[in-house]
């Protein structure tokens, strides 16, 4: 299928802080868009997923001067660490945007223009709390409530991370923001699955209705930012600046490329964490609607990963200061890249804070990968090896229609797995296909193909049964693909079926009796040792 005829897809992740080396949370959200991207270009969506990097701010300015560099340079030497991550853990984004690339500017520019002729953008003074961690500004009513809550009245500390805010006074362009409350509400009664999961839309639907504040969105007090185009004394402020990178990736202020940006705007997903939501599903849809442009269809915002510690059992904050951060490359060290990629991807519900241990991917890596996947697919090749001089069995005539327990589980297999996927429900979609991978390993044991193998009498039944476990490893191998890229094209290359692998129609790939017999069989390597338990 010629790539324009293709139904676009468009996924997004937030754009990263440039002022700290990725963590295992922003691992974990860009590996939530590449499973889906990846699942997307198996149903045969002509897919754009994006990630890039925040690069401008108060933030990334007092991070520049820490190091001794301008806050360009240090934005470059933040680059690769986010690159060569993301290539490690074979994340497949199509797109890395910079927020200080030229297509920014110029976008961001456009919408200041197009803001100033909208009617909803005005010039006052600021006068309040602002936090620089987290580029947030605060009233008056919000700071005093969290100091009341939290028994520190006087301080003057941020409602979202508790770190001391700073008392701003300077001249500002405001955006009407408290103008959308009506249309907001209108949005999320209109399209109820617009944030996902459901209990985050009522978040959002809490914090707009209870009114809605005009947005400070220039800053005049620092110089790292985007130039206001007809007010250079002020520059862009961070999430004014942002937010728009989603739009400016396919299109948006460039004439260039008016034809993409019809194609791909809106976004189908932007992936976020939870602390975001209020920027990605309140201020961004509002800037959206006050220069008349399309609106994304979801915004999906994931939990907080936190650590189970092993003594109380309790999930703890992750932190350095706790002695308890995992870095990315320590579960790499442990699981490998693919396993890392299963335990994150299946075994962590990604819509609810979810506590992680080392001891609990262990387990789920040697129960469904080294003692389940894995063991099914060497004793097969080992099996379909001994018995068939080193090749897959032919199948025999009208072997596709003929009931099995294998063929029972494998029909519709595709469309139950889909119905999951999506909707970012990974654990279901893994829960589909472990089915059908179980099932075949107890068929092994009700077949006992070693016991029937001595009698040449059943030697169609020894070949029924053979074609029958590869047929499931096929199935499964596709539909595991979003997960395990490298492990499932390597089962397809060791079952001479290494073409199937970049299929873009994964309803025919996963049709039961796909299966081409007669090719030399690769019994291979354990794909997945057991892992011993850690001392």
């Amino acid at each position: 299928m010629a790539q324009s005829e293709k139904q676009p897809f468009f996924i997004t992740t937030p754009i990263y802080y440039v002022n700290a080396a990725p963590h295992l949370g922003t691992a974990y959200c860009t590996m939530l868009c590449d499973v889906q991207a990846r699942y997307r270009r198996s149903r045969g969506y002509d897919v754009k997923f994006l990630t890039g990097m925040d690069e401008h701010g108060e933030k990334v300015a007092e991070s520049a001067t820490d190091h001794g560099m301008t806050p360009q340079e240090w934005c470059d030497s933040q680059a690769p660490l986010f690159k060569d991550l993301w290539q490690e853990l074979e994340i497949s984004n199509d797109d890395f945007i910079r927020t200080t690339e030229p297509r920014q500017y110029r976008a961001v520019q456009d919408l200041w223009n197009r803001m100033k002729d909208s009617g909803y953008l005005y010039k006052g003074s600021y006068d309040g709390w602002y936090c620089v961690p987290e580029e947030t500004y605060f009233t008056e009513n919000q700071v005093r409530k969290s100091d009341e809550e939290n028994h520190t009245a006087g301080k003057h500390l941020c409602p979202d991370c508790g770190r001391p805010l700073e008392r701003v006074q300077e001249e500002s362009y405001f955006f009407k923001l408290s103008a959308f409350q009506d249309r907001l509400l209108k949005l999320y009664d209109e399209h109820p699955d617009f944030v996902q999961p459901d209990f985050r839309m009522n978040e959002v639907r809490s914090f707009v209705e209870g009114g809605l504040q005009d947005l400070s969105v220039s800053r005049t007090s620092f110089d790292w930012g985007i130039p206001v185009p007809f007010d250079e004394r002020h520059v862009t402020y961070v999430w004014f600046d942002a937010l728009l990178n989603y739009a400016t990736a396919v299109g948006f202020g460039n004439p260039d490329m008016a034809k993409e940006y019809a194609r791909r705007w809106p976004a189908q997903y932007h992936v976020v964490g939870k602390d975001i939501i209020r920027f990605h599903c309140v201020i961004w849809p509002a800037m959206l609607m006050a220069i008349g442009e399309a609106l994304p269809e979801h915004v999906f915002a994931h939990g907080f990963l936190t650590v189970r510690n092993s003594e109380p059992g309790k999930a703890e904050k992750m932190s350095k200061s706790r002695g308890n951060a995992i870095a990315p490359q320590d579960v790499v060290d442990l699981l490998g890249v693919e396993g890392y990629r299963y335990y994150f991807m299946t075994d962590v519900v990604h819509g609810e804070d979810s506590a992680i241990s080392f001891e609990r991917m262990e387990q789920v890596y040697n129960a469904d990968l080294a003692n389940s996947w894995g063991n099914l697919v060497s004793r097969t090749l080992n099996m379909s090896a001994k018995y068939f001089d080193d090749r897959t069995p032919v199948p025999a005539e009208g072997w596709a229609t003929k009931e099995n327990a294998l063929r029972d589980i494998a029909l519709g297999i595709e469309e139950r797995y889909a119905e999951h996927m999506d909707e970012l429900d990974y654990v279901g979609g893994k829960d589909v296909v472990m089915e059908l991978v179980h099932a075949a390993n107890h068929y092994i044991e009700d077949t006992a193909p070693w016991a029937v193998a001595k009698d040449e009498a059943r030697a169609d039944e020894l070949r029924e049964i053979i074609v029958s476990l590869l047929e499931s490893i096929r199935i499964s191998a596709h539909l595991l693909m979003p997960f395990m890229p490298e492990t499932s094209t390597e089962v397809l290359r060791r079952l001479g079926l290494e073409t199937e692998a970049s299929t873009d129609d994964l309803a025919a790939a996963c049709t039961w009796g796909g299966l081409v017999g007669g090719v030399p069989v690769i019994k291979g390597e354990a794909l997945f040792p057991r892992l011993q338990p850690r001392k």
